[in-house]
């Protein structure tokens, strides 16, 4: 899983462990489940088991794998498609869930976390970085916390569920992005030189309020979250302000000339945007080519 492809495309298939694919799946709103079959409980069942199911476990299906002592029943399963549904993760790998979870995925290439329903977790490298090494996307978290920062509190954690679902997903298939988070009503001047500043930004909270309210459907909030995965994928640097609001995107800053020891034009820039944490700016993120993270905030 540290690497896998079909075919030469690369897939990111997310793969739970479990005893019992029956009572998890009735913790779960919403839930749907695709049965494919029952392999034997060894490694040949598995990789066996994750071929023939990985190029379906897309656009929000996992795979499981049932552990039934005498074989390894596998298929695909998926919770709620509401965008503001509450994290899969909360509720399979809540610590108070009687049924033992293991989730397993690839969260950078070479490199695949482990943890599970005991609250236990282990990243293991397949390359040059050492064991102690924070995950890839550790920094994800801090981002969050930076956007949203000054959202209101009963829109907090349904704002901060679909953020991370959709920036989680989005920069695992990556190949490196900027994020910039601001404290003021329009993009520092001074800092930023060019981009595409929205006429009106994409006020993710009002958009949740407007769900919650059902004055909107949720395919308003799933299309605004592929318009976001499109930014990811675009040149420059993506800002938010601290309501949770996306700005714009395609931003540059001047950085310093590079030497020996600066590193790449999108270090360089990271470094600029982290100089100006606290003027003009709350945060900076920076995700490398390799998938690996930093963050820069208040």
């Amino acid at each position: 899983m540290a690497k896998y492809k079909e075919e030469g495309v690369p897939l990111y298939p997310e793969v739970y462990l479990t005893t019992d694919v029956q009572a998890i799946l009735g913790m779960l709103p919403d839930a749907q489940r695709l049965p494919l079959g029952a392999t034997t409980r060894d490694i040949k069942g598995i990789k066996l088991a994750i071929k023939k199911s990985a190029p379906l476990a897309i656009g929000g299906w996992l795979i499981y794998l049932e552990d039934r002592v005498d074989k390894l029943n596998f298929g695909l399963l998926r919770g709620s498609s509401n965008p503001i549904s509450v994290l899969l993760d909360r509720v399979l790998l809540d610590p108070h869930n009687i049924i033992p979870v293991t989730k397993m995925f690839q969260v950078a290439d070479d490199c695949v976390e482990i943890l599970n329903s005991s609250g236990e977790r282990h990243i293991i490298f397949l390359n040059h970085r050492k064991d102690d090494s924070p995950p890839p996307l550790a920094s994800l978290e801090s981002l969050i916390t930076s956007v949203t920062f000054a959202v209101k509190e009963d829109l907090m954690e349904p704002t901060q569920s679909y953020l991370t679902r959709v920036l989680y997903n989005a920069l695992r298939i990556s190949h490196g992005t900027l994020i910039a988070v601001t404290n003021k009503p329009s993009p520092p001047r001074r800092l930023f030189n060019d981009g595409m500043k929205l006429d009106e930004p994409i006020d993710f909270p009002g958009l949740i309020k407007q769900l919650k309210r059902t004055e909107i459907a949720p395919e308003r909030l799933i299309s605004a979250a592929a318009l976001l995965e499109g930014m990811l994928n675009s040149d420059g640097i993506i800002l938010f302000n601290d309501k949770a609001q996306l700005i714009g995107f395609n931003y540059f800053v001047k950085s310093k000339p590079a030497t020996d020891e600066s590193g790449g034009a999108r270090r360089r820039a990271f470094a600029t945007l982290s100089s100006n944490v606290g003027k003009g700016l709350r945060g900076a993120f920076i995700q490398s080519q390799d998938g690996w993270s930093d963050f820069c905030g208040v």
